[in-house]
């Protein structure tokens, strides 16, 4: 499993070191589309990628957040597009990995990012409750898995292995009396990080 540093914490506020300088051309050939990169972690995700040379796909259901964030990689010289998506709807993951195709050529990294928590005490939790946490941080990261495997396995073969990236938390290994459905999707996607990488182990993807 590879894995991306997001940023860097600086203890002071001063110009850049070399050290702290971004290769602006490690990702140069990366075609990524990433979910729920509207605000936060994700949208940090799509900036920093695009700052090493990457193409992103910046898609949630929030279009208007996605535009923004586009706007910030477009005004630092970085190729971006804006997708609206709810990872709950197949259509709509369909239609961004093509969006992505259509932008850039190809995609050749898939980050499911989109995820939801609405804490409650464990008698607390409702058939609403867990559905609907369990529908974007479970199902939605499986579909998306399997929309980008498919366009990826019909691309063929490239230089480099094709790369999906789920986002886990540590709850998929801990206990939480107030966050019970959220570890259990988190629970769900490591069973899927550990099942896709058993499905492709002879393909390239990772």
């Amino acid at each position: 499993m590879q894995t991306f540093a997001v940023c860097k914490i600086r203890s002071r506020v001063d110009e850049p070191s070399k050290e702290d300088t971004l290769d602006t051309s490690r990702l140069a050939k990366k075609h990524v589309l990433i979910t729920g990169a509207a605000r936060g972690m994700g949208a940090a995700i799509a900036e920093n990628f695009a700052e090493q040379g990457a193409k992103v796909c910046v898609a949630d259901v929030n279009l208007e957040g996605c535009q923004e964030v586009v706007d910030r990689i477009k005004a630092k010289g970085g190729e971006a597009i804006a997708v609206q998506m709810d990872v709950t709807k197949r259509a709509d993951i369909v239609a961004g990995v093509q969006a992505t195709v259509d932008a850039f050529g190809s995609i050749n990294v898939m980050l499911n990012n989109a995820g939801i928590n609405k804490p409650l005490m464990f008698l607390d939790i409702t058939e609403e409750n867990w559905q609907q946490i369990m529908d974007v941080n479970g199902l939605g990261c499986l579909m998306g898995m399997q929309e980008a495997a498919k366009q990826m396995i019909k691309q063929g073969p490239q230089d480099e292995p094709y790369k999906i990236i789920n986002v886990g938390s540590i709850v998929s290994r801990m206990a939480f009396d107030d966050v019970v459905p959220y570890s259990c999707s988190k629970h769900a996607v490591l069973a899927m990080i550990n099942g896709g990488a058993k499905a492709w182990h002879s393909t390239t993807l990772r």
